[in-house]
């Protein structure tokens, strides 16, 4: 799914990336190199850990409501990785309505849903190894994953862009890129 990803944005010049999971060196050394990308970092991961020590997770829509300040289709990719999975319905249609405003025409989106609900307190860092690779590592989490979302879960919470790819892998991971339409062309 990755390659695809890279696929969509090998054509825009200086394409501006948004990703939701934590600073990984070689996954900036490798976008910068392959896309000649903009990278922005955003852990969400790490919001999530510290709302829920506070014993505020309760209060993580109206935190992500307010969180960002990405203009309208100013992106050309967002990676949500695995993260919507760490939170509860309400907070992530919250965070992916914003991801479908700040999608550029024709920009994509990768997320990752597990099948299973899998509490154990664990993050997944996603490490890309090369243009087809991605390695799983794991890091402390202060809770589970919350959230098994079907693929009419996925199509509502993203409504506005399309289902491009969707792979089932044998480790209960979906991948998923998603793609906003891009505008019809101007008849001459």
């Amino acid at each position: 799914m990755l390659a695809k990803l890279l696929a969509a944005l090998a054509h825009r010049e200086a394409p501006v990336v948004l990703d939701l999971g934590p600073v990984v060196g070689s996954n900036v050394s490798f976008l910068g190199e392959q896309l000649g990308c903009k990278l922005r970092v955003e852990d969400l991961f790490a919001d999530i850990d510290r709302l829920t020590r506070e014993q505020r997770l309760d209060t993580l829509s109206e935190f992500l409501a307010a969180r960002f300040s990405c203009e309208h289709e100013s992106l050309d990719a967002v990676l949500c990785w695995d993260v919507l999975d760490y939170m509860d319905k309400k907070a992530a249609a919250v965070l992916s309505q914003q991801v479908v405003r700040w999608v550029k025409p024709g920009g994509v989106v990768l997320c990752f849903f597990s099948t299973v609900a899998t509490p154990a307190p664990v993050y997944t860092r996603y490490v890309i190894a090369d243009t087809n690779h991605l390695l799983y590592r794991t890091a402390p989490a202060a809770h589970g994953k919350r959230t098994v979302y079907q693929n009419r879960d996925i199509e509502r919470l993203f409504e506005g862009l399309g289902v491009t790819e969707s792979f089932l892998l044998l480790n209960k991971t979906r991948e998923v890129l998603l793609r906003k339409k891009a505008p019809a062309a101007a008849k001459p």
